[in-house]
């Protein structure tokens, strides 16, 4: 359902035909704030409500409350870009599968706990100083997770943060990325590097490095790189090798080139973790989106050229002209395929 106009009309007019799938979003700030106050407390039709998607939100953190104490069939919530929200809990929900909380830039604390069903988790730029809880969530094994330089929550703090016991469950890893332009360095850091690289990978790099991170069931990476600035991803290469180290039980490694403005915020899908013909192993590499750029050529061939077991090369390239830059750049490699969009 698209946002603007009257939305409070729309949300409760799907409540009322207990629908079990409500998407909103906006592209502006949509006033959500009371609107779960607001609405009658009898045969609201939450009792319906499986799936709910909302955007570009004022909810509070009563709203919220209010929410998920009402919806108790709930399997899929997202929640993203919020501007109000500071405190999330989410206590003994025990239908709710899939997770989604993401931009919430006023972020203080977020509780997860008893969700003995939840499947997957998406986590995408919280604010640095943000407090993480979660415990007895017996089922997680799928967590999505973007970082950013300008709340400088990096991907290993993160994981590097969870009990053990849950890090331990985990078996699909995606990790997005943007790289950074020095502007963005300097206006974000405000400070001055005299060479364009990825501070945030060198963050992560560091970080690592101190840590005794250990992702012993992680069966499939995937890191997804935007690489709009098409930067000199200097650090990258080592904090990528590093982390393939930490999962000791891996199969399957995916690195994804984007080339758009922003990252699509999705979530994991059951195909996205095969290919047709090809056995998982963890000498198995597939590399997508790829144009041929230096950076990707330098950064794939690193990879490669550490992956001393490798048996299995996937490349899927942007276009037939970076198809054909692909054959070359990887024409030495045995047991290669090529594909393109």
């Amino acid at each position: 359902m698209p946002g603007g106009g009257n939305f409070e009309n729309w949300f409760e007019f799907a409540l009322t035909k207990k629908a079990e799938i409500i998407h909103l979003t906006g592209v502006v700030i949509l006033d959500y704030e009371g609107l779960f106050l607001r609405l009658p407390n009898k045969n609201n039709g939450f009792e319906c409500l499986k799936n709910l998607y909302l955007s570009h939100s004022k909810m509070t953190d009563r709203d919220f409350e209010l929410l998920i104490s009402n919806c108790l069939v709930l399997e899929c919530l997202a929640i993203v870009l919020s501007i109000k929200l500071k405190n999330v809990s989410i206590v003994g929900h025990s239908k709710l599968k899939h997770l989604n909380l993401s931009f919430l830039w006023g972020i203080r604390s977020i509780m997860i706990r008893d969700a003995i069903n939840l499947l997957s988790l998406t986590c995408c730029e919280w604010r640095i100083g943000c407090s993480v809880q979660l415990s007895n969530i017996p089922k997680l094994s799928k967590l999505d997770v973007r970082d950013d330089i300008r709340n400088k929550v990096t991907h290993v703090q993160l994981l590097d943060g969870m009990p053990s016991c849950i890090c331990d469950q985990l078996q699909l890893l995606r990790l997005s990325s943007k790289a950074v332009s020095m502007y963005e360095v300097m206006n974000h850091l405000f400070f001055v590097l005299y060479t364009p690289v990825s501070v945030r990978h060198m963050l992560n790099l560091e970080v690592l490095k101190n840590s005794s991170l250990q992702l012993v069931n992680i069966k499939h990476l995937e890191l997804v790189l935007d690489m709009t600035n098409d930067s000199n991803w200097y650090y990258f290469p080592r904090y990528a090798c590093r982390l393939v180290e930490a999962c000791r039980s891996l199969q399957k490694l995916v690195i994804k080139f984007l080339h758009t403005r922003t990252l699509i915020l999705t979530e994991f899908k059951a195909e996205t973790y095969g290919h047709p013909g090809c056995d998982l192993s963890q000498k198995y590499l597939e590399i997508s989106g790829y144009s041929g750029s230096s950076s990707e050529r330098e950064l794939a061939l690193y990879v490669i050229n550490n992956a001393t077991a490798l048996q299995k090369l996937t490349v899927v390239a942007c276009d037939e002209e970076a198809l054909s830059r692909a054959r070359l750049d990887f024409q030495h490699i045995n047991s290669v395929s090529f594909f393109s969009y």
